[in-house]
């Protein structure tokens, strides 16, 4: 393997339908390519305590983990799709929440948390235009 193409192999119920019988002359697209050395390591970690198939998305600056979940890069910080603020996690208690399909409680319990920055904007106005304007892009406008 090359340092720098590292393939994860994930099994999803669409790629059993794709191949029924197990043909080895079948070509599946079952690799989710991780370049980056950190993000495959964090990818790992919160792998390896799940129960359930976890995919991955690689973008520039983050990981983004079953499409909602975005893992940064130089941080153990993690944010959902629909919020701005970063919030502090473990990979095992990532993992649990994932399992749980949790994730939302979860990271309303860990921005509270001493390891999170705390949550300071300098404008507060525009602060809640862009909190409102996150929630309601996710139909979620009525909790804000």
């Amino acid at each position: 393997m090359n340092k720098y193409n590292i393939t994860i192999m994930l099994w999803t119920k669409e790629n059993k339908m794709a191949n029924p019988y197990n043909s080895p002359w079948i070509k599946q697209n079952t690799f989710v390519k991780i370049r980056d050395d950190k993000f495959r390591w964090k990818f790992m970690a919160i792998k390896k305590h799940c129960t359930t198939n976890v995919t991955a998305n690689e973008f520039h600056s983050v990981l983004a983990i079953n499409k909602d979940i975005y893992i940064a890069k130089n941080s153990n910080k993690f944010r959902l799709r629909s919020h701005l603020d970063w919030a502090w996690y473990t990979p095992k208690t990532l993992a649990q929440a994932i399992d749980t399909g949790t994730v939302d409680s979860y990271y309303e319990i860990m921005l509270h948390n001493i390891n999170s920055d705390p949550n300071v904007w300098k404008d507060h106005d525009f602060e809640m235009t862009l909190k409102s304007y996150y929630a309601a892009r996710a139909d979620r406008a009525s909790l804000i």
